[in-house]
């Protein structure tokens, strides 16, 4: 089978496509033959090896891609409801070696749920860790509410465009962080107003947020509280080492000094989460815009763009 991995850490370029044996599967996991793939931010830090001092994390040879949607192909045992011809998507655990750019994954029965005859392969593959991401930082982290004011930068990415949907739907005004040649799109998710960071700083506002997600992890709590209302929340999505553990040490100093709160992002990546997304998206209220659809092939291109962190919404491979 084909697959896209890399055996070393590096830019994009020392990605490969491999051929390897197909999987077989174990007591507890099903074998899965990808139609669809999403890259996400994640996939570049790691190759670029931002993580490599994680003792969780395994080292090269690995796999590129966490989140997929395919079919089951073959079931390893154990109980479960999992069936071969199975439609399913779900998102492979980060510390292990295998990728889902690969035409088949072996992966345990919780890393996956049934996919719905409405949604297909490539919006549910899209949906996982940025839609995941960005529901559990709003609406669980961020408690945002009806009629409250939330400010998300980023707001044209992947993470940030499910942000704007997400909390349009809950009911709030967004005011949203983008450049200007992607302000037309985040209007069209929804968008109440746009800060073009190309020429004004959100933080010197004189208007207050009861949230403020910064989706591109382009500031912090000591820059963005002063346009926090006094309870309100500051998020970030922990893109680096050095953001989660100044998020961490600004939520002790919140608690300590006031009665904000700033959040150290960790996602809860996992079946429940992907179910209230796929409520979502039955309900019209999510949709993940692809900017690009790649066969595996073109992979390494759309993980280099992306890298520059300017695109809008997601990518996705294909494998069908």
């Amino acid at each position: 089978m084909r697959a896209l991995r890399y055996h070393r850490y590096g830019s994009p370029e020392v990605i490969q496509l491999d051929d390897l044996p197909e999987p077989t599967p174990g007591p507890g996991f099903a074998k899965v033959r990808i139609r669809a793939a999403g890259l996400n931010s994640i996939d570049w830090k790691i190759l670029a090896g931002d993580v490599r001092f994680l003792p969780v994390f395994r080292s090269p040879p690995r796999g590129v891609g966490f989140d997929f949607a395919g079919e089951i192909v073959g079931i390893g045992g154990g109980a479960t409801e999992r069936h071969p011809g199975e439609r399913v998507f779900g998102s492979l655990l980060p510390f292990g070696r295998d990728g889902a750019c690969s035409e088949y994954v072996v992966a345990p029965y919780d890393r996956m749920i049934r996919l719905p005859g409405e949604v297909d392969d490539l919006q549910a593959a899209a949906l996982p860790i940025a839609g995941g991401t960005a529901l559990q930082a709003l609406i669980d982290d961020g408690h945002l509410l009806r009629d409250q004011r939330v400010l998300i930068t980023g707001a044209a990415g992947g993470v940030g465009h499910f942000a704007v949907q997400i909390a349009k739907d809950v009911g709030a005004h967004v005011v949203a962080v983008c450049s200007a040649r992607n302000a037309e799109f985040v209007r069209s998710l929804g968008a109440d107003e746009i800060v073009d960071y190309g020429k004004d700083d959100f933080t010197l506002r004189e208007d207050r947020f009861d949230v403020v997600f910064d989706a591109a992890c382009a500031s912090s709590f000591a820059a963005a509280r002063r346009v926090l209302t006094e309870d309100g929340c500051y998020i970030n999505t922990s893109g680096s080492a050095e953001a989660l553990l100044t998020t961490i040490g600004s939520a002790i100093f919140a608690r300590i000094t006031s009665q904000q709160r700033a959040v150290p992002f960790t996602l809860n990546n996992g079946p429940p989460i992907w179910r209230r997304l796929l409520e979502l998206v039955r309900r019209k209220k999510l949709h993940a815009h692809l900017a690009r659809t790649v066969v595996i092939e073109e992979a390494v291109d759309a993980l280099r763009d992306m890298s520059t962190g300017h695109g809008q919404g997601k990518v996705v491979v294909t494998l069908a």
